[in-house]
């Protein structure tokens, strides 16, 4: 009697799980794939350096869609040039574990992307039906292409570009507009990032393998900060595309924080006067008396009323007669404009001609 009661009971339970997995079945629709992946399971595979013999394809719209806003570490294929770049994009290994979305469950791209990798004989093929929009609704933060980035500082749009690296690689050239902060260093120069917890900032550093900016990413959000990104793709891919890092000019530190180098602020001057915005903080009437041809006159006690206002496209150098008024303007530039990140002053003994010339003595420290 027993053992007829515990089989009554198995094929009960049999006929329920059977009934479950056909009624979640019926609530998908009829194009979605087979096997579908939830966030947590994408979450994991979000790492730097990416696990191995994993992959996860963004099908949607590379222009319109991709380099606007991706999970990271996802590659780009979109569905419509699937069977165009297949064999360049996805492992040779068949057996790898390939997790394509799209956006949103509405989308169908990565359920049709998924059924060509699967007839492709890849044998491990997954969904992630939410999608970006998912992604970013839970919180999470996502990356953006460098065709993206170069549109919002073209577009003067509000955020701080943060590069990841150390600092020395950032002295040899980053990408215009940036502010080092390293990660290894991220504690100590918090400081420099926005008061405004609701500000949009964008991590880089040096390419897809490189996870500094990943690492800087969590550790602003953990502080509070909503709207963060990240420019995976890095400066490698920014002078690949858009040519040399700081628009051709890689400022020299002179020693003290913030100083330009004399001796290139000399050569600067000679040959490429017109690659800084050189802004001398002396008085009208010492201005007037001689001043550097490409040099606009902002005497440093009208400064802060201006900065506010106004638009910084290259490398910013502050001039004066000693040094302390340029350096008064370093200060309050990197104090008021967190968005400028290329400014720095002459810390020298400068005698300007009115031929423009200059006799140009570095002050002793």
């Amino acid at each position: 009697m027993q053992r007829g009661k515990r089989i009554i009971q198995a094929l009960f339970l049999t006929v329920l799980t059977l009934a479950f997995a056909a009624s979640a079945q019926a609530a998908n629709p009829d194009y979605f794939y087979k096997n579908l992946v939830d966030i947590g399971y994408v979450k994991s595979l979000v790492k730097v350096p990416h696990p191995e013999g994993v992959m996860l394809i963004d099908a949607r719209p590379y222009q319109g869609k991709y380099v606007q806003g991706y999970i990271p570490t996802a590659v780009s294929l979109p569905d419509s040039e699937f069977d165009k770049r297949a064999a360049e994009v996805l492992p040779k290994d068949k057996n790898a574990t390939l997790v394509f979305y799209c956006e949103g469950p509405s989308c169908k791209l990565s359920h049709s992307s998924a059924r060509k990798a699967e007839a492709l004989g890849y044998r491990n093929v997954k969904v992630f039906p939410g999608g970006y929009p998912e992604w970013v609704k839970a919180g999470e933060y996502p990356a953006i292409g460098v065709e993206a980035l170069k549109d919002m500082i073209t577009k003067g749009e509000s955020f701080l570009l943060v590069d990841s690296r150390p600092l020395v690689k950032f002295l040899e050239g980053s990408i215009p507009s940036a502010v080092s902060i390293p990660d290894s260093a991220f504690a100590k120069k918090q400081g420099l990032l926005p008061a405004d917890k609701a500000s949009t900032l964008v991590f880089f550093c040096g390419g897809y393998a490189c996870p500094l900016s990943h690492s800087s990413a969590k550790k602003a959000m953990a502080l509070g900060y909503a709207n963060v990104k990240v420019c995976e793709a890095g400066e490698p891919a920014w002078v690949k595309k858009y040519g040399a890092s700081s628009g051709g000019l890689k400022v020299q530190t002179g020693g003290v924080e913030g100083a330009i180098n004399v001796e290139q602020f000399k050569k600067i001057l000679a040959e490429k006067p017109d690659s800084i915005m050189l802004i001398d903080v002396r008085d009208p009437e010492e201005f007037a008396a001689g001043h550097s041809p490409s040099a606009v006159n902002i005497p440093v006690g009208e400064l802060e009323k201006k900065l506010k206002d106004m638009k910084f496209d290259k490398p910013v150098v502050f001039v004066c007669a000693t040094g302390s008024r340029s350096g008064e303007a370093y200060y309050m530039t990197r104090d008021l404009r967190k968005d400028v990140k290329e400014v720095y002053y002459l810390e020298a003994a400068t005698k300007w001609s009115k031929d423009g010339s200059c006799d140009i003595t570095p002050n002793k420290k």
